[in-house]
C-alpha cells in the first residue's frame, strides 16, 4: 500500500476519534502539516480585530472522504489564522443535516455552510448547472480558472440575490462510478438498475439517459438501501464510496467517469455579509485554496483507495470505454438547455 494511503487513513482515524461536531485531536491531514496558513496579511488583520465568529459546517460525506478533510484544514487555517476567534465546528456524514437542508438554514440567516454541488445549486441559477454535467469539465484542474471568467462572476451576484453566497466552486470530490453488483460496459448493462443518485434534474435525467433507473434518496441512506435490496447500486465517486464502505456490499466499481462531482461551498448572505471585509477576505481565500490545494490529493486518494478494496476487500475495479456513455448524454445537454452555454464556457476556458 503507498504511504499516501497509510498516511491519510491514519488521518481519517484521529477524525474518527473526535465526536460529530467537535475539534480533531491534531490536524486532519498529513497535508495540513505542510500547507500553508492563509495570506498573512489577511491573518493579521483578522486576528488582531479580535472580531469573534462562531460557523458550523456541514456535509454528507464520511470522515474518510476528501471533502470532510478539506472541511477540517479549512477549520484549522481559520482558526490559527485568528488566534481563535473563527471558531468553527465540522459536522460529518450528515450529523447536521441533508445538503438543501443546511442550504435552506443558511439562507435563512443561519450561521452555517455546507458542500453542495452545481446539479442541486442549478434550482437557483439554472445556467450554473452547466459545469456539472456529463463529461463537461474533465480536467479539474479547469475549475480555478473558471472561476475568473465573466460568466462565473454573473453567476455569483445571481446567487447572492437570492441569498445565497457562493463562496468557491473549486473544491473536487472525483470522478462519479457505477458501483455495483454487475459488469457494466454499454447503458444497456444498466437497463432496469436502480441506482442511487442526487435529487436534481441533471443528475436523473443523465443516469436515466445512461440507462439506469434514476433514484434520488439521501446518501446516508444509500447502505441499507443497497444491503436490502431497494437499491441496485450507487453512482457515486471513490472517495464516498470508500468512506460509505459500499465495497462490503458491492463487488464492483465501473469506473465510467460520467460526472466530475464539483464541490460548491455555500452559506447565506445574511452570515456572509455579517463579517468584516477582512474576515470575508480570510474566510473566501481559505477555502479556494484548500480546494486547489486538495484537488490532485482527491485523485491520488481514490487511486489508493481503489487499489485497496481490489487488494484487501475483493471488488473489481472495472475499466469503461466511456464512448457509448458519452454518446448517450448528449441529448440532455439539449434537453435542459445547455448545447450553446456549453459552447460559450469551453471557449472562453480555451482561450
Amino acid at each position: 500500500m503507498k504511504r499516501t494511503l497509510t498516511v491519510l487513513l491514519a488521518s481519517a482515524m484521529v477524525l474518527s476519534m473526535a465526536a460529530c461536531g467537535s475539534k480533531p485531536a491534531g490536524n486532519s491531514s498529513s497535508s495540513a502539516d505542510k500547507a500553508p496558513a492563509a495570506d498573512s496579511a489577511a491573518s493579521g488583520n483578522a486576528a488582531a480585530g479580535g472580531e469573534k465568529v462562531s460557523v458550523k459546517f456541514g456535509n454528507t460525506n464520511g470522515e474518510q472522504d476528501i471533502q470532510t478533510m478539506s472541511l477540517f484544514e479549512v477549520e484549522r487555517r481559520l482558526e490559527e489564522a485568528t488566534d481563535g476567534n473563527f471558531s468553527v465546528d465540522v459536522f460529518p456524514s450528515s450529523s447536521l443535516g441533508a445538503t438543501d437542508d443546511l442550504t435552506e438554514q443558511a439562507m435563512q440567516g443561519a450561521a452555517i455552510l455546507t458542500i453542495s454541488d452545481p446539479g442541486r445549486l442549478a434550482s437557483f441559477v439554472k445556467d450554473y448547472g452547466i459545469i456539472q454535467m456529463p463529461y463537461m469539465l474533465e480536467d479539474y484542474k479547469l475549475l480555478d480558472k473558471l472561476m475568473e471568467t465573466d460568466i462565473y462572476k454573473q453567476w455569483e451576484k445571481e446567487f447572492e440575490d437570492q441569498g445565497i453566497k457562493l463562496v468557491t466552486s473549486n473544491w473536487y470530490s472525483g470522478a462519479r462510478h457505477f458501483v455495483c453488483n454487475k459488469e457494466i460496459n454499454t447503458p444497456e448493462d444498466l437497463k432496469g438498475l436502480r441506482i442511487r443518485t442526487i435529487g436534481s434534474d441533471l443528475f436523473t435525467k443523465s443516469v436515466n439517459a445512461m440507462g439506469a433507473v434514476a433514484t434520488p434518496m439521501e446518501w446516508s441512506e444509500v447502505y441499507p438501501s443497497i444491503q436490502q435490496k431497494a437499491l441496485d447500486g450507487a453512482e457515486v465517486q471513490t472517495p464516498s464510496s470508500y468512506a460509505s464502505r459500499l465495497y462490503e456490499i458491492c463487488s464492483y466499481t465501473n469506473k465510467t467517469g460520467h460526472f466530475q462531482l464539483i464541490g460548491s461551498a455555500v452559506t447565506g448572505t445574511k452570515f456572509f455579509d455579517s463579517l468584516s471585509p477582512e474576515y470575508q477576505q480570510l474566510f473566501t481565500k481559505t477555502f479556494r485554496d484548500v480546494g486547489t490545494e486538495y484537488q490532485a490529493q482527491c485523485v491520488q486518494l481514490s487511486e489508493d483507495y481503489e487499489k485497496d478494496m481490489a487488494e484487501n476487500h475483493g471488488m473489481t475495479i472495472h475499466e469503461v470505454d466511456p464512448a457509448p456513455f458519452i454518446a448517450a448524454v448528449q441529448p440532455v445537454y439539449e434537453e435542459l438547455g445547455y448545447s450553446q452555454l456549453r459552447d460559450q464556457i469551453l471557449a472562453e476556458l480555451n482561450k
